[in-house]
């Protein structure tokens, strides 16, 4: 138990098997002696890991013709067994215990000759999954035909997702809330509904109704640009209480590129538009209006709305709508389908481009286009300003943020973002993470700060598809 008393009224309260007292002049002693017999301990359990990978490997059938020292170090390499110069500048502890690197036991068992019975079970495994991959993937294409058929409204004309140009002669809207639906012939094409429709969740229950009801320009951003306020009206039909942010996500474009979604503070006034209002529950059976705030590309263009993001397979309609600016802060809602489609790209702007990927849901061109000085950014430190063409080539709307990564460096140190106080002519915000219509040429830009002003900046994207390298450029800032 250890209840002796000592000069320094020591008592152990417990009995541990352990000294009952260590006195502290010889506690270092005694702490490392444990250490030594920890450390021989483990020496010893890979000493017996070693013998025991050395008696599981079969002897060689054939005695080899070459001296026994060549014999011998083909056997340590087969079994991994390879010794490591000393590191330099090692303490005087290591020698110790030798510098050689012992063998590691699941590298061992893993090199170790496997029985020929368990290879041929693994490719007959890979055989039989393939067949039946083979045989699945035609099954899962009907049946995924099959209820694709079953969600789209029936009498439907088919139509492609519009996009957003300049209208001659658009048609107002004039009720007629939940017809006018345009189905694409392609089985994986989304329904859509102008206006007006229910909104499902994953099961296909009813959620609620959302209509696209109005629009009108707001005020400006906090860097100066133009905004437009969309209100979308909806009512809850599900059994519990949910907000508008449970309902959808909205998606509002022009001339086929997604604009940005900004957020006014609370204490900046905007007559009908509520900061809170896509976060504020709505109890069964409940009616409400909830207003987004976007800023605009183009004050002249007309704009596309849709509910949410469009997607292959979904049970919901995509609500669709389009408005039209009159010029005195008004604007007028038109049928989606009477806005002129956004410009699809030419030949010639794909030329100098790369394209990667296989199939219509991966698939896109890009090309590192350039890099430009940009203004003193809010930190007062100089930037540049560099530019991605790129086109979706896929089925859905998609970012380049989907496809792949961007690095910018400067003298082998990579640069951070810059934001701005007022943003240069023609500049989005994160414009990465925006969406881009099918077939539509977008360009992306990234503002960096400039580690100095003289040396020049490289450009790195890389492709997230397996198999595709990644692309550098270097550009010198003029």
């Amino acid at each position: 138990m250890g209840l002796a008393n000592h000069d320094d009224d020591y008592v152990s309260p417990f009995d541990d098997g352990l000294p009952s007292y260590v006195d502290p002049s010889k506690r270092a002693e005694y702490l490392s002696k444990i250490v030594d017999t920890r450390h021989q301990m483990h020496e010893q359990a890979e000493q017996r890991a070693k013998e025991w990978a050395s008696a599981s490997r079969k002897p060689s059938k054939k005695p080899s013709s070459k001296p026994s020292n060549t014999a011998s170090h083909k056997s340590a390499q087969h079994s991994g067994n390879r010794t490591a110069a000393p590191a330099t500048g090692s303490t005087s502890g290591s020698s110790k215990h030798g510098a050689a690197r012992r063998p590691n036991p699941v590298v061992v068992r893993q090199s170790s000759t496997k029985p020929r019975k368990k290879r041929r079970a693994f490719f007959w495994v890979i055989i039989v999954c393939t067949v039946i991959l083979g045989l699945a993937d035609p099954i899962l294409n009907t049946t995924n035909n099959w209820l694709g058929s079953i969600v789209r409204t029936p009498g439907s004309s088919s139509q492609a997702d519009s996009g957003t140009g300049a209208p001659e002669n658009p048609e107002p809207y004039h009720g007629d809330d939940k017809g006018n639906t345009a189905n694409s012939d392609d089985s994986t094409s989304q329904a859509t509904v102008e206006k007006t429709s229910d909104v499902l969740d994953i099961s296909g229950k009813t959620q609620g109704v959302l209509t696209i009801a109005s629009a009108k320009a707001g005020p400006n951003d906090f860097t100066g640009q133009p905004t437009v306020i969309v209100t979308f009206n909806w009512s809850n039909t599900s059994k519990k209480a949910i907000t508008f942010d449970t309902l959808t996500h909205p998606e509002v474009y022009q001339n086929g590129l997604q604009l940005r979604e900004i957020t006014f503070s609370k204490s900046t006034e905007v007559p009908g538009y509520s900061y809170e209002s896509s976060q504020t529950e709505v109890k069964p059976g409940g009616e409400f209006n909830t207003t987004l705030a976007f800023t605009l590309r183009d004050t002249s263009a007309p704009i596309y709305v849709q509910s949410d993001r469009s997607t292959w397979y979904r049970e919901s309609p995509l609500i669709v709508s389009a408005f039209t600016p009159n010029g005195d802060g008004s604007w007028t809602q038109v049928k989606s389908n009477t806005v002129v489609p956004a410009p699809q790209a030419t030949d010639d702007d794909r030329k100098g481009m790369k394209t990667l990927g296989t199939t219509e849901y991966d698939t896109f061109s890009y090309a590192l286009a350039g890099a430009k000085r940009g203004p003193t950014d809010a930190m007062d430190s100089p930037s540049a300003i560099v530019s991605i063409d790129w086109i979706n080539d896929t089925g859905n709307n998609a970012s380049l943020s989907y496809f792949g990564d961007v690095s910018i460096m400067q003298d082998g140190v990579k640069l951070d973002s810059a934001y701005y106080l007022t943003n240069p002519e023609g500049f989005v915000d994160d414009s990465y993470t925006l969406n881009s219509q099918r077939g539509v040429k977008a360009t992306v830009q990234y503002a960096v700060e400039l580690r100095d002003e003289a040396s020049p900046i490289t450009v790195t994207f890389t492709p997230y598809s397996t198999g595709s390298k990644a692309e550098s450029k270097t550009f010198q800032l003029k």
